[in-house]
Parts: C-alpha cells; structure tokens; sequence
C-alpha cells in the first residue's frame, strides 16, 4: 500500500498490520489500515474509498494518511471544487513543489472569485471588485493581490524558484483569505442574524 511518510517525506509502500471495512452512509465501503513505513517503523492509519469497477466488484482508491495528520487540511465549510485545489496546492507543498503549490494557490484565488460570481473577469479585476463590493476588506485584496502576482510569477517565470519558506506562506495565506471569505464571514452574518431574532423576541 503505497502511503506518504510523514517522518521520511516520502512515498513508501507500506505494511499492513491490520484493516476495518464497513459501509459509508451511502451504503459503499470504505477501509482504514494501520501500517508501519518499512524504512523508519513509523505507525500511520490511512482510509480509502471503494472505486466500483464493476456491478458485483470494487477496487481500493489511493490512500489518504488520517494520522500522523497532514499539516494542511481544507475546510469543510469551503466548497468542494476550492477544497480540492487547496489540497492539491498542499500536497505539492508536501512534495517539495513548491512552486507548483504557488500555481496551484493562485488558481484557489481564482476559484474563490467564481464562487462569488466574478470568474468571468481577469483575476486583478476581479479581486478589485471584490474588495469594492464588500466581500473582501482591504488588508485582505492586499494579500490576495500579493497572492496573484507571485502566482504569476510561478505560471509564468521559467527561471524563477520559491524556497519552502516562501511556498508556505503563500499556502498560509490563501488559508486565511478562504477561512475569512467561506467560514468566519458566512458566521458572522449568522451570528447577527440571530441577535437581531433575539432583540425582537
């Protein structure tokens, strides 16, 4: 089982030490292993999806390590096609891509602008409409047009490399900009919300 080593930070294919299969809510199974790395015995646990291959058959998905956790996780409350890409930005991280994960996080920022229905314009405008609409406050556009630039920068520079350092902040802050935009915005509107049904009652 091919697995990605926290401590070796490496893909290694792993040892099984033993399995629990049972059904998701939607009736398929999903799997969770306990496995050791082969090179540094490091204890991991990983879950997989069934991928159906037939009517009567299924296959095991690639496995996602559960513990030791990933540094990065996205937020549920982001929407799925942003989780996705933010993942992905993470894993190249954790491959040492880093400028691969700048790429990626710029391509975050572009999916945020659609989901706020601004993806028709060039990501500059967007994000200035954004900031003049509302939706993002000033320090924010600052950093996710910091954001942009160097993502430019990654798509677009042949000679130009981002050291860990650099990858990780770029990461940390599209994580914010997505937790301020997707989670705390969203409660906070509810949180006053129910204050104002409070005041009323």
């Amino acid at each position: 089982m091919l697995v990605e080593c926290k401590r070796c930070s490496a893909i290694v294919d792993a040892e099984v030490h033993g399995e629990h299969v049972r059904m998701d809510s939607e009736g398929d199974p999903e799997r969770y292993s306990l496995v050791s790395c082969p090179k540094c015995k490091s204890p991991m646990l990983v879950y997989q999806e069934s991928i159906q291959i037939s009517e009567n058959d299924y296959a095991w998905d690639e496995a996602y390590r559960l513990y030791p956790r990933r540094d990065r996780i996205a937020s549920y409350t982001w929407p799925e096609g942003i989780r996705d890409v933010y993942s992905e930005a993470a894993i190249c991280y954790d491959h040492k891509a880093y400028t691969a994960s700048a790429v990626m996080c710029r391509k975050v920022l572009e999916g945020m602008c659609g989901e706020h229905g601004y993806g028709k314009a060039v990501l500059s405008t967007a994000l200035s409409k954004m900031r003049d609409d509302g939706v993002i406050e000033n320090r924010l556009f600052e950093w996710a047009d910091e954001l942009r630039l160097l993502g430019n920068e990654a798509a677009h520079g042949i000679g130009k490399k981002f050291s860990k350092a650099d990858a990780g902040d770029i990461l940390d802050f599209t994580e914010a900009i997505l937790e301020y935009v997707f989670t705390f915005r969203e409660k906070f509107d509810q949180f006053k919300l129910r204050q104002g049904v409070q005041s009323k009652s």
